[in-house]
């Protein structure tokens, strides 16, 4: 039977390298100030160098250890740089965060080539190759761990965002397929979906939107950042060692409500 020292532990990261990327704000922030609060080495990466270096600044403010690896998820390259600097940094990687999305938004019958190619890099072929890119590493980490976030609208129709949409349901499935071809190679792959989050993409679609958004679930509220870290770390940690090509719904019941 665990004790409460059992049961803290589960959610412990010590010795734990991390990578969050769309770190430096919202969601991406929250988990990774969370994951370094636990204990783990945590690298932060966003487009914004500046913005990576704030957030790297706030977790050593807090005596979290953390390293800015600036870079764009839609950019293979810089994937690849990211898990090789991160592995050269640390000495491996245990857990990685897909958590970087491109909002672009167009009604279909209008939606252009190069819409779909910038919204599907970064939300589908960006999380898929940079799992690739750290698979060495994880496979020969004792606590490989990836958590692919998603969003609740991959479960819902979209109109005027389902580019958005669709690439989410797509990343769902690679996450299914992904726990299915490594869990016997000790890795596990999940998925957090969001509902709507007071977040700076939320609240770039414009007050009247957000409050709709807010008004359609159940709890008629926005998320905070903060009430996504649970679901993650859960995934994340040994809490959740039994789980895998699952998906943690947190949407203040949007889903259901629809």
């Amino acid at each position: 039977m665990l004790d409460r020292d059992g049961v803290a532990a589960l959610h412990d990261l010590t010795g734990r390298v991390v990578i969050v990327t769309g770190g430096s704000r919202g969601i991406g922030r929250a988990v990774a100030e969370a994951f370094a609060a636990q204990g783990a080495s945590v690298v932060v990466s966003s487009r914004k160098a500046d913005a990576c270096d704030e957030a790297v600044a706030a977790i050593r403010a807090a005596g979290g250890e953390a390293l800015a690896v600036p870079g764009h998820a839609g950019d293979l390259h810089d994937l690849d740089r990211l898990a090789a600097t991160t592995a050269d940094a640390y000495g491996g990687i245990d857990i990685l965060v897909n958590n970087a999305a491109n909002p672009v938004a167009q009604p279909i019958g209008e939606i252009t080539p190069e819409a779909f190619a910038k919204s599907f890099d970064v939300n589908v072929r960006g999380p898929l190759f940079l799992f690739q890119a750290c698979l060495p590493h994880l496979l020969v980490s004792d606590h490989a761990s990836v958590v692919n976030v998603i969003s609740a609208g991959a479960f819902l129709n979209t109109p005027g965002r389902s580019m958005y949409g669709a690439g989410k349901a797509a990343l769902l499935h690679f996450t299914r397929s992904m726990a299915a071809e490594y869990a016997s190679r000790g890795i596990r792959v999940n998925a957090l979906a969001p509902g709507p989050v007071d977040t700076t993409m939320v609240r770039n679609i414009g007050p009247e939107r957000a409050a709709g958004m807010a008004r359609s679930n159940y709890m008629k509220r926005l998320g905070e950042p903060d009430e996504m870290v649970g679901a993650v770390l859960y995934m994340a940690s040994d809490a959740g060692s039994f789980m895998t090509g699952q998906c943690l719904t947190v949407d203040g019941g949007m889903v259901p409500a629809r």
